[in-house]
């Protein structure tokens, strides 16, 4: 694991001294390679290793999003370049030689990844974006494994867990957005609402979103944002404001992680360290934290 980063050198000088590895894009014949690094840390690394199982990144015409570091024939960490700038290693230097390939096709709007790791990244390349308009600098990461749940009393609550359909599609995408707005400071029905709706029949279509429907009306939402042979990583957990403190999203996110660890083989997500209400539930249900945070920076 990368030491935390607190400044104090020329990262933008170090970047450019001689480095022990070589980067180059990663393509369909890395495959399984670059599977075999990221299970190394599978909760940390999902994402990436959902963006090549998933999203066919390594298999996609065009420019591969995926950097790779090697040394001496192993790779030693990865970069996801991309709207979504993710880095994936545990070593500095495969970090620092990463950082040269930061920048693509598509702007930039958020670092995340282990936050040691995003602080060293962004103190070589962070004069080259502008400045952020938001710094999440520390989320806590939280995994469950199907025996660790503590499951809601049996006389459980009114609703239940199943999966969204399609016809569910306006009501999620509802929850979704306002989810979104709450967590992001921004509508993303205004900035993109086609590709959101996109982005939500996605989800529903893939299995990867799970609701709470009570008599119709649905009182909870969660998504697998995204998933390894290893772990799903949960986002968009989502009560409407109306029904929080009244037991609903810990009776709800039980059911539904409860559904989803028929069908994942670990749950994992991260939230901010300020979100008490949130940590509470997580703990509360079983959710234990690992030995390491996230950190999101935000761009324009």
């Amino acid at each position: 694991m990368l030491r935390s980063w607190t400044g104090g050198d020329d990262r933008s000088r170090q970047a450019a001294r001689p480095s022990r590895f070589k980067v180059r894009p990663l393509g369909r014949e890395d495959e399984a390679i670059a599977l075999k690094a990221l299970d190394r840390n599978p909760v940390r690394d999902v994402f990436i290793a959902s963006r090549i199982l998933h999203d066919g990144a390594l298999s996609s015409l065009g420019p591969s999003p995926l950097w790779g570091a090697f040394e001496e024939g192993r790779l030693g960490g990865l970069l996801h370049v991309g709207p979504n700038l993710v880095p994936a290693t545990d070593d500095e230097g495969a970090c620092e030689a990463l950082a040269t390939s930061a920048g693509g096709l598509y702007p930039t709007r958020m670092l995340v990844g282990e936050r040691a790791t995003v602080e060293l990244l962004w103190s070589i390349v962070g004069s080259s974006y502008p400045a952020p308009r938001e710094v999440r600098r520390r989320q806590f990461v939280y995994a469950v494994e199907p025996g660790q749940l503590v499951r809601d009393p049996p006389a459980g609550g009114p609703g239940i867990a199943r999966l969204a359909e399609r016809s569910d599609e306006d009501q999620v995408l509802k929850l979704s957005a306002a989810m979104y707005t709450e967590e992001m400071g921004e509508n993303p029905m205004a900035r993109d609402p086609d590709g959101y709706r996109r982005r939500v029949r996605m989800l529903i279509s893939r299995g990867w979103t799970y609701v709470y429907d009570a008599g119709g009306t649905l009182q909870f939402k969660m998504d697998v944002g995204c998933a390894s042979h290893h772990t799903a990583q949960i986002q968009g957990v989502y009560v409407p404001p109306g029904l929080r403190s009244r037991g609903v999203g810990t009776t709800a996110m039980t059911a539904c992680c409860d559904l989803a660890l028929t069908r994942h083989p670990n749950l994992s997500l991260y939230v901010n360290d300020f979100n008490a209400p949130a940590i509470a539930l997580y703990e509360r249900i079983g959710f234990h934290r690992e030995p390491y945070d996230f950190q999101t920076i935000m761009l324009p």
